[in-house]
């Protein structure tokens, strides 16, 4: 019988393994935030088996983006023409003696070296539209924005779903008593909540108030309960990293003929408030007493922020939490617009973590603190398969989630909804 040899090249692909250990050292000297990407590719690269010949062939791997598989290419190309031009001072030389030729390969590196550097000094590379977007988002990530006290004003944002649909005259209701309470607003596309407090200085720069809106009617609270929407929101909104989530909710005439019955509802909203202590649930008799609401919030931020004097500067997400405790000294750190504009998104890069969690959500009776136990357990899917089969029997399986700790309250999951996630991830759909 005759035997498979496998062989597999220990490095693919030195050369460009080389420059990307270069170039990461240099961001770690100089502490950029690009290395963490140049760190990833690094890993990447030198996880794949095969050898690649450009940049634009790196670009398959993860980490790789633009503007580094163009990095590449130009190192490629002057690694090329230094690599010819000693070739052809080789053939030159041929009698001359050995330190002689290194020498003169020496200089011939030096003179192209020097010639490269003038041209670059002379005419700067020309960036892709789309290299200088994303240099341009890099650089506004990383500026650090300070606004003194005095130097802002707050301003709500009302997102686009709020004041456009098919039903026109109720959605044009929206600018129009926001404008009868002189609320200073601005109608824009949000990624998550329908409504924020932005603080915005004399230059154009935008840090989020902690404090969010998810207005919902309750015919549309009911659909979203139906349809699963309800607990992904939720999810969504938690994540965001606002600390203060409000859920406005308003009465549909007399709460008839809602899809679901009124005290199934009113339970749903209790049980948020008590299993998240972040969200505060607002009822409002109409559309009119929920703008009356939030001028009211408006008030009480511009007391709280603008006649107090407090300054503010904008922190990441990370550091989001200890920036909240030291606000009683007189100045506040606050995400900014673009950053939670960009990390809401719902087409963010998700981690397997987080898809994990939007995918129990869509299991009947399974709420978010629920899942967020299940994950902090097992914090994939994979983790959880390989639990299962380390169970000595059937029933010890599907017992397997039932005595875990879920919410403030910590309260068991149960027998119920352990069975129903151990049917779910080990039985196999059978097209029919």
């Amino acid at each position: 019988m005759e035997a498979r040899l496998e062989i597999k090249l220990q490095q693919p692909n030195p050369l460009f393994t080389r420059w990307l250990e270069r170039w990461l050292h240099e961001a770690e000297q100089r502490n950029r935030k690009s290395q963490h990407k140049l760190r990833q590719a690094l890993q990447a690269l030198r996880n794949y088996p095969l050898p690649l010949y450009s940049g634009r062939e790196c670009a398959v791997l993860r980490g790789f983006g633009t503007t580094l598989c163009q990095l590449i290419d130009e190192e490629l190309r002057q690694h090329r023409l230094l690599a010819s031009q000693a070739k052809l001072n080789m053939s030159a030389t041929a009698a001359s003696s050995s330190a002689e030729y290194q020498e003169q390969v020496q200089q011939v590196v030096k003179v192209v070296q020097r010639k490269q550097k003038q041209q670059q000094l002379q005419k700067p590379k020309k960036l892709t539209k789309k290299a200088q977007q994303e240099l341009a988002a890099a650089e506004e990530r990383e500026r650090v924005v300070h606004m003194p006290a005095g130097s802002y004003r707050i301003v709500l944002l009302v997102d686009t779903q709020e004041t456009s649909g098919k039903n026109k005259r109720i959605l044009d209701q929206t600018r129009s008593y926001l404008q009868t309470l002189n609320v200073e607003h601005e109608v824009r596309r949000l990624t998550v909540g329908d409504f924020l407090w932005i603080a915005r200085d004399a230059a154009g720069n935008e840090l989020v108030l902690p404090y969010i809106v998810e207005r919902k009617r309750m015919d549309d609270l009911a659909s979203s309960i139906r349809d699963g929407r309800f607990h992904e929101q939720k999810h969504r909104l938690h994540q965001c990293g606002l600390p203060h989530i409000i859920y406005l909710i308003e009465d549909y005439g007399d709460n008839e003929q809602l899809g679901l019955p009124l005290e199934s509802l009113l339970q749903a909203l209790v049980n948020s408030r008590v299993q998240s202590a972040d969200i505060q649930v607002v009822r409002c008799d109409n559309h009119y007493r929920s703008m009356c609401y939030l001028s009211g919030v408006g008030a009480a931020l511009q007391q709280l922020y603008v006649d107090a004097a407090k300054t503010l500067y904008s922190v990441d997400k990370p550091q989001l939490a200890r920036a909240q405790a030291d606000s009683c000294r007189g100045q506040e750190g606050l995400l900014k617009f673009r950053s939670l504009y960009e990390d809401s998104a719902r087409n963010a890069q998700l981690t397997v973590r987080e898809v994990f969690v939007q995918q129990l959500l869509q299991l009947h009776s399974l709420s978010l603190d629920r899942a967020l136990a299940i994950v902090e357990r097992y914090a994939t899917p994979r983790l959880l398969l390989d639990a299962y089969a380390a169970c000595q029997s059937e029933t010890e399986a599907r017992q397997l989630l039932a005595g875990l700790c879920c919410g403030p309250l910590q309260r068991p999951l149960g027998e119920k909804l352990s069975q129903c996630i151990h049917q779910f991830y080990t039985n196999e759909f059978k097209a029919s």
